[in-house]
């Protein structure tokens, strides 16, 4: 197994081969450490030091049982699957894909967008307000599920359109098919609009198109036996809190 110092996916890749990377922090962190493996294929572990931790195996609780197992390959390895964005402007970003959504956003406080969205050759709607989440899955318990978006299990083959305060009020989250492409033409004020790729930022100049596919290669994570989705939605949101589900 490789091993050595690395701060790019270049580098990495010369580090090959890899049984697996570990990610110390939050959901934050773990997202980092998929925008530093891209395509290598190289499975991650996510270690909790942070606050929920969706993305994240192993806690303070449970660190070394799962280490033993670990050591043991006794493990599974999930696929997430990842958005990949091409614009016909230029983008001072250095990563084209990502794990949780691409958003789009006012990049001026005082005005809103409109944000024209076709799926496939098909218009959808012209979305009034601050923004437009376009997640995963996986990103379905981040800023999409904060803004009204739905959960979604990580192996579902959607992507999820959530709007940021929008002015219709007839406007509500859509899921669609992860197979279809979304097109995306940003109307504002000032010309500029904000553009997010995860937690990388961007400003970006009209007139510009996006367009958001499905990403050729996916994230594989590592999860142990007795990892369980909605055990997991229960304990990080605080659904068994309620005291009926205690009898």
């Amino acid at each position: 197994m490789a091993s050595g110092y690395f701060s790019n996916h270049e580098e990495l890749s010369q580090l090959q081969p890899m049984d697996f990377m570990l990610s110390f922090g939050g959901d934050g962190t773990f997202i980092d450490a998929a925008n530093l493996v891209g395509d290598l294929k190289i499975p991650l572990l996510g270690v909790n030091t942070g606050r929920v931790g969706f993305l994240t195996a192993i806690n303070r609780n449970n660190y070394q049982l799962c280490f033993q197992k670990l050591l043991q390959g006794q493990y599974v390895v999930e696929n997430r699957s990842l958005l990949h964005l091409d614009c016909s402007g230029p983008l001072d970003i250095d990563c084209d894909f990502a794990l949780n959504d691409i958003t789009v956003r006012t990049s001026d406080e005082n005005s809103i967008n409109a944000i024209k969205v076709w799926v496939g050759t098909k218009p959808v709607n012209t979305y009034w307000g601050d923004g437009l989440i376009i997640s995963t899955p996986t990103g379905s318990t981040a800023y999409s599920l904060s803004c009204g978006g739905p959960i979604i299990v990580p192996d579902a083959n959607v992507n999820v359109l959530t709007p940021i305060a929008s002015h219709t009020l007839a406007v509500r989250p859509m899921v669609i098919s992860a197979d279809e492409d979304i097109r995306i033409v940003v109307e504002s004020r000032n010309n500029t609009f904000s553009l997010a790729l995860d937690s990388r930022r961007v400003v970006v100049e009209n007139p510009v198109e996006l367009r958001i596919s499905k990403e050729k290669f996916q994230i594989k994570t590592v999860l142990f036996e007795d990892t369980d989705f909605y055990r997991t939605i229960r304990e990080k949101l605080l659904w068994g809190i309620d005291k009926r589900n205690l009898g």
